[in-house]
């Protein structure tokens, strides 16, 4: 269970899956047969899509040290620098594959940053990068705005990953996920939660 200190303004992404799973879920209920599993996976989903169009992300400057390859963070957004701990040494974009000592570029392929360590080999690299909370546990806080639009879209992915659902049902869930996630973006636009 993910443990969250959240003010009264957002509830935590496992608050939202177990609050799903008692009010969704269920013999007689929307969705009679659903696993934690599936459902944690359609909620994950669902976040990473509000988080690029409607919730209101909060985007942290993290830094880590590293050596190469080195793995994206699974929270990383943008890459802001990346640096070497020596001031003596500098490391610059480069577009060729391999780069070119000294340089180093994103393979987004991948998911990795590569360099060429000739000139930096005693000296770590500092990579400084815009960090999205939402995305990266059970424990991402979630504006309360935004809880009835997140179930929305929940149940429509379920269901629609379904082959007994009828058309018109998922016509239905269509048009009122749009509804509620236009609803809270409406919402969202003007709340300052600092």
């Amino acid at each position: 269970m993910a443990d969250t200190t959240l003010s009264n303004a957002f509830i935590s992404l496992n608050d939202v899956i177990n609050n799903f799973l008692i009010s969704y879920t269920g013999p007689g209920k929307l969705i009679p047969d659903a696993v934690r599993t599936e459902v944690v996976f359609h909620a994950r989903r669902c976040l990473q899509e509000f988080a690029y169009e409607t919730l209101k992300s909060q985007f942290i400057e993290e830094e880590a040290t590293f050596t190469s390859p080195f793995d994206f963070p699974s929270s990383m957004v943008a890459i802001i620098s990346i640096t070497v701990d020596d001031p003596a040494e500098t490391l610059v974009e480069s577009p060729t594959d391999p780069p070119s000592a000294g340089e180093y570029y994103v393979s987004y392929a991948n998911k990795q940053i590569i360099f060429n360590a000739t000139d930096v080999a005693k000296g770590d690299l500092v990579l400084k990068y815009l960090s999205n909370a939402l995305t990266t546990d059970e424990s991402a806080a979630i504006p309360k705005l935004a809880e009835e639009a997140l179930y929305s879209c929940m149940v429509y992915a379920i269901l629609a990953n379904r082959g007994d659902t009828r058309p018109d049902v998922l016509q239905r869930l269509l048009i009122e996920k749009t509804d509620k996630l236009e609803r809270a973006k409406s919402r969202l636009v003007f709340t300052n939660f600092d």
